[in-house]
């Protein structure tokens, strides 16, 4: 009689169970591109510029069909070009053509860094108009010609970096950048740790934030900030007369007021023309609250070559009734943080004339991280003063670049950025003259190429440093590249010509 067949051992839970975290952590990290971007960034974009870099780019996805984009792309200089006031002037030109514009931004990032970023993402983002914003920093110490910054190198794509710069990649990276090109999580780690960081941080302050019980943002002669609140009783209607100052329009080409009591919407205005406008609200509820208006935009009467006024400006108003003569608290914003808001950093304190002068050679002599920086600059321009030029690696790889955007079709703007006029020795000199030559070479070889030199555009006052605009002297340039890129349309049919 042959023996009976021993019973099958019981499976334990754990073997049943143990592989559906992985599995979890494996879907996680596949659809990853897809969940993690919809989480909104809070922080500016000076809180970490790879997390900002990488957010701009999922957000920007492919275009609206029958859209017009335009991309601005740089170093810290592309931080001249104000995306949201440049879309705001062209739409007002040209109101019956989609205008969508954007920005791409990060320090350190060169050409040759650029022209691998946009061989695997030009079919995504599909620009019909890019701007290559240069300044000759970035041809200084280039990242094709030796190890990559590892910032830098977070926002390239991982398989084509490995693929294409592995002569310049110490073996360390190179096995980072194999792992992140099969894991997000990897690839990602260091947006995913800021945004968690971030929202912590913001979670924080918003329970330490005092309510807002009165008004706020309203300045004492009437301006007030792009955002103000003002105490309104309930239940009541109101007629709140303000003005739309005609450099405002001129900045920025049309303005969007939104009124809102709590989350209610009461109304949204969008003004093309300036003058004192009223706007008609019916206040629903009872008792005192704080009617909250926020604009769009902000303007500067500096930009507008007015006054000598800092502020970031919106609406004026006739009356604000209850508003503090110290404008009050401004409610805590969460989340997020408004990509159109312009960094107000005022290096030298908003100085003019000969005390922004006295302030600047005060910074170069100092010594200390910006004043090393300063001379630094101004030191290696001065060595290749009188050098012949002879294109680098650097130059070549920022032409290869505008030839294989030329094939595909997108029209390229070459943009030399501003300098401060306070530093302009070796700008005389053979090197930067054969610099500025081989810019307009390149862009008289090709049809669908133009060449525009802001070299000069602003005066000392408008930069925190040798390249670097502040606010004002963002707004000041705002109008001048919507002309530019105005004149591209119209030269590549992609928006109607002028009247005659």
């Amino acid at each position: 009689m042959s023996p009976a067949p021993s019973p099958r051992p019981r499976r334990s839970l754990w073997s049943i169970w143990a592989p559906l975290p992985l599995l979890v952590l494996v879907l996680l990290d596949w659809t990853f591109p897809l969940y993690f971007w919809r989480i909104p960034k809070i922080t500016g974009r000076a809180a970490d510029y790879g997390y900002q870099f990488l957010y701009d780019v999922s957000r920007m996805g492919p275009k609206a069909e029958g859209a017009v984009r335009i991309l601005a792309c740089g170093s810290s200089v592309a931080g001249a070009f104000d995306p949201a006031q440049v879309q705001g002037l062209l739409q007002a030109r040209f109101p019956d053509v989609p205008i969508d514009v954007q920005r791409l931004l990060k320090p350190s990032m060169k050409p040759s860094d650029y022209r691998l970023f946009l061989r695997s993402e030009l079919s995504t983002l599909q620009p019909d108009i890019v701007l290559l914003m240069v300044n000759l920093q970035d041809f200084l110490h280039s990242n094709f010609e030796r190890e990559i910054r590892p910032d830098v190198q977070a926002v390239l794509p991982p398989w084509p970096t490995l693929r294409e710069r592995y002569p310049h990649i110490p073996l360390s990276d190179s096995l980072a950048l194999l792992l992140a090109s099969g894991s997000n999580f990897f690839r990602y780690r260091q947006p995913l740790r800021s945004s968690i960081e971030d929202h912590a941080r913001a979670l924080v302050s918003w329970a330490r934030s005092p309510a807002v019980s009165g008004g706020y943002g309203v300045y004492p002669d009437g301006y007030a900030r792009r955002r103000f609140g003002i105490p309104v009783q309930r239940g009541k209607p109101l007629d709140l007369d303000y003005f739309i100052d005609p450099a405002w329009i001129a900045q920025r080409g049309a303005v969007r007021l939104d009124f809102r009591l709590g989350r209610t919407s009461l109304a949204t205005r969008s003004e093309t023309t300036p003058g004192w406008k009223t706007v008609h609200l019916d206040l629903p509820g009872d008792g005192t609250a704080v009617l909250q208006v926020s604009s769009d935009s902000a303007w500067n009467r500096r930009a507008a070559g007015l006054a000598d006024d800092l502020r970031l400006l919106g609406v004026r108003l006739r009356a604000a009734p209850g508003a503090p003569p110290d404008g009050g608290p401004q409610p805590f914003h969460y989340p997020p943080t408004d990509q159109r808001d312009l960094d107000a950093f005022l290096r030298m304190g908003g100085a003019t004339g000969a005390a922004y002068a006295e302030r600047w050679q005060a910074a170069l002599a100092r010594d200390d991280d910006f004043g090393g920086r300063l001379r630094a600059w101004r030191d290696t321009r001065l060595a290749l003063r009188d050098t012949p030029f002879a294109p680098t690696d650097e130059f070549r790889e920022l032409a290869g670049m505008v030839d294989e955007l030329a094939a595909q079709g997108t029209a390229v703007i070459l943009v030399n950025t501003p300098e401060n006029p306070l530093m302009t020795e070796y700008q005389h000199g053979a090197y930067y003259q054969g610099y500025r030559d081989f810019f307009r070479r390149l862009a008289e070889a090709h049809p669908g190429v133009w060449f525009v030199d802001l070299l000069d555009s602003l005066p000392a006052q408008d930069f925190n440093d040798l390249m670097h605009a502040t606010y004002i002297g963002v707004i000041t340039l705002g109008p001048t590249y919507a002309d530019v890129i105005a004149e591209v349309m119209r030269a590549r049919g992609l928006a109607p010509a002028s009247p005659p």
